[in-house]
């Protein structure tokens, strides 16, 4: 009998030890960590482990979030943060993604100009006059045409040209060659102590609602439970993030320390980051709870998205917006 029980003990023990190991989530998101993005790279890089059996994420990081919405398209990915026009394109072309959460809401671009030059974004229009973007067709070059369409001033009146990331529009702008640039609040205000520059598009007062970033997923792959499941792990843990960014000072102070990008970032100053802080929060409002994923908000933006030729006449999100998981998180939250 004895020997019975040391046999089943044996037989048991390799069980034991091959317990299940601690899933890893393969991501990818922007290569810029800017303050807005510091929340959600800390949920998913840190507080989904204090959810869920998770290990280390594997996060990568792209320069442009559109590729990332095309390794999503061919199921190579299990979550991607990428921009919010790119999977309306996507999947409005026949690919299979599904919108389940927003990696911030508004966005922290703004647009300032050369103001020797412009007043008004009614002088865009006059000859002469460049207003440089990123890339044509992707989610910054959107908002410029939202706004100009607002104001109702003909896009098309607009000279408007690719740069690439906001460091080069910004010494574009102070160098002369262009006279209205998208650029991060922070930035606006330094170029601001140098010369007469001023901010002529502020995002979060233009629109009601507006969506920059989004957590994107394969439809297919989300038809898993197990994949569900973290789906709504990621969503919790980025709804806790957003409350302790709002809340915490010091706590956010330490993450951007910690996960911006900018090659000074370490020595950042409470006074410094906290203007950052008090921008993000007070006015952008760019870390809400609950998170907005509204099916009427997101189709809001396609007629811009027409204008900008991102999508076909006859695009919708209704397809990709899938709420249920950032709700069951909710839920959780109380």
């Amino acid at each position: 009998m004895r020997r019975r029980t040391l046999i089943a003990a044996g037989l048991a023990a390799p069980f034991v030890a091959r317990a299940a190991e601690p899933r890893v989530l393969r991501m990818k998101g922007s290569a810029n960590v800017a303050g807005i993005h510091v929340p959600a790279n800390v949920a998913s890089r840190e507080l989904i482990q204090t959810i869920g059996p998770y290990g280390p994420t594997e996060f990568g990081r792209m320069e442009k979030q559109s590729t990332i919405t095309q390794i999503l398209v061919g199921n190579g990915l299990d979550v991607g943060d990428t921009d919010t026009p790119s999977v309306c394109a996507a999947a409005n072309a026949g690919g299979n993604l599904k919108i389940v959460g927003q990696f911030y809401a508004s966005v922290d671009l703004v647009f300032t100009a050369n103001a020797d030059k412009v007043q008004t974004l009614e002088d865009l229009t006059k000859p002469g006059i460049v207003a440089g973007i990123n890339t044509p067709g992707d989610t910054v070059h959107a908002v410029l045409l939202g706004a100009l369409m607002k104001h109702g001033i003909d896009p098309a009146k607009v000279n408007i040209v690719s740069l690439g990331g906001s460091s080069a529009r910004m010494r574009a702008l102070m160098a002369g060659r262009v006279h209205l640039v998208p650029i991060h609040a922070d930035q606006s205000n330094d170029i601001a102590k140098q010369g007469n520059y001023r901010t002529l598009i502020q995002p979060w007062k233009e629109f009601d609602f507006w969506s920059n970033e989004c957590w994107a997923v394969n439809g297919d792959w989300l038809e898993k439970p197990e994949n569900q499941r973290a789906i709504v792990d990621l969503m919790e843990a980025q709804l806790r993030a957003h409350r302790l960014a709002t809340t915490d000072f010091a706590w956010f102070a330490g993450m951007f320390r910690k996960y911006s990008n900018d090659r000074d970032a370490a020595q950042w100053t409470d006074e410094r980051i906290k203007g950052e802080w008090l921008l993000l929060t007070e006015q952008v409002k760019a870390w809400p709870v609950p998170i907005p994923l509204d099916l009427a908000q997101f189709n809001s933006l396609i007629p811009i998205y027409e204008k900008a030729g991102i999508v076909s006449p006859g695009a919708s999100f209704d397809k990709i917006i899938e709420p249920r998981f950032l709700a069951e998180a909710m839920k959780r939250l109380g």
